[in-house]
């Protein structure tokens, strides 16, 4: 019996009302960024980075309904359907930040880090229909400093 006890002390001694549960009981470990926190990059991210991105990023990282007059021709259109439906799926930026497609918040903004960084969009295929779709050096340094106050407001 002492030892049921014991146990007993031992399971529940190291719980602390700091913890959170879900609706069903679970213990939450990693809660994520808060809400307000992903209000405020949202804001950022509408003011200061969208705009740029209207014009080049959302033709295909969003549902988009102003397709160029070529998207009906056969052949054309099916490689258009095929190269937005993948842009989407690995990121859709079609209601703000946080996007989705790679997981979380932060795995986003390192993957557009990342893809900026190596200059992998828009892709070449793209850019040759589309002459100034790729982001100015200007336009990369604001994207870069909001990826990296977002990242910082993230770990915090």
């Amino acid at each position: 019996m002492k030892s049921f006890a014991f146990l007993f002390a031992l399971i529940f001694s190291n719980t602390s009302s700091a913890q959170q549960y879900d609706a069903d009981g679970f213990e939450i470990v990693n809660p994520g960024p808060s809400t307000e926190i992903l209000e405020q990059i949202d804001d950022e991210y509408q003011s200061q980075i969208e705009p740029f991105f209207k014009d080049k990023c959302l033709s295909c990282h969003s549902v988009n309904n102003n397709l160029p007059w070529y998207s009906v021709i056969p052949g054309v259109s099916h490689l258009l359907d095929y190269d937005m439906r993948e842009a989407k799926a690995k990121m859709d930026m079609s209601k703000g930040f946080p996007f989705t497609g790679h997981g979380s918040p932060r795995d986003d903004l390192r993957a557009l880090s990342r893809v900026v960084g190596k200059d992998k969009m828009p892709p070449l295929r793209y850019q040759m229909m589309h002459w100034n779709s790729a982001l100015t050096i200007h336009e990369k340094e604001v994207l870069n400093k909001w990826i990296d106050q977002s990242l910082s407001r993230l770990e915090n």
